[in-house]
């Protein structure tokens, strides 16, 4: 079954889905499940020229090393004929039956994300954010519901999966990042924050308001981390001097999940 997804973008979007969709099919044959989209393109967040395509491929069976190689030169296909698609990209393939049992065991699955190349890792419950939002928001291009293909993923679940996540972020903020990547964290934290507060997941662009209202005294941080994420030459301040104020970001907005 084929599904119209209701979105509304920009005129770049389609004829990559276009393009990826015709290419799944035709090389993943009867192995094919369904393609779904989620992500910024759904929840609003999508900003043209910047933001990724996020879809998930359900399959039958495990990527194999001949289908490995033929997604990888799709890949490429697309950003060679859309070069403003280039590190734009974010692909998980993922069978059927993982995706059942994500909870109680690791799988491998492929994986194509901005600044990594296609690769395969282990996935399990690691992933449950995602596919809570894919299960939330996904939307078919091709297949049945995606409901139909995750079991219910319980709110107490969830919210526990975001606060391990976010906390993660009291270390990793303090590795070399450029200013793309402490705009994510700021927002990401700042999303983890509304979700934890409000018990539901909200766009970045939401949660960036609503944290703004919630922490006045990093009203200016967000803001600049949202200018950031569209254009991070917006302003001359290097990642070396904004990280200090990130680092306190986070761990003022960690120590708030126990208040």
């Amino acid at each position: 079954m084929t599904q119209q997804p209701s979105f509304t973008t920009d005129a770049t979007v389609s004829p990559v889905l276009a393009q990826l969709t015709d290419g799944l099919r035709s090389i993943l044959g009867g192995q094919l499940v369904g393609i779904y989209l989620y992500g910024s393109l759904i929840t609003g967040d999508f900003a043209p020229g910047v933001s990724d395509v996020d879809l998930v491929v359900v399959m039958t069976a495990a990527l194999d090393s001949v289908k490995f190689k033929a997604l990888h030169k799709l890949h490429q296909s697309v950003v060679e004929r859309y070069p403003e698609w280039h590190d734009r990209l974010e692909l998980a393939y993922i069978s059927e039956a993982a995706l059942r049992s994500f909870r109680h065991q690791t799988s491998t699955i492929g994986i194509i994300s901005p600044g990594e190349p296609f690769h395969l890792l282990e996935a399990g419950s690691d992933w449950l954010i995602s596919w809570h939002a894919l299960r939330e928001d996904g939307q078919a291009l091709l297949g049945p519901p995606i409901e139909s293909l995750i079991d219910e993923i319980s709110t107490d679940e969830y919210l526990s999966a975001v606060s391990e996540h976010i906390c993660r972020y009291r270390d990793s903020v303090k590795k070399p990042h450029n200013k793309s990547a402490l705009s994510y964290i700021i927002l990401t934290v700042s999303r983890g924050l509304y979700t934890l507060s409000h018990g539901e997941p909200a766009s970045k662009i939401k949660a960036a308001a609503w944290a703004k209202g919630r922490l006045p005294h990093w009203a200016a941080l967000i803001d600049r981390a949202l200018a950031w994420r569209l254009d991070p030459t917006a302003d001359k301040l290097t990642a070396e001097q904004i990280r200090p104020r990130a680092e306190a970001f986070v761990l003022d907005a960690l120590a708030r999940l126990s208040q």
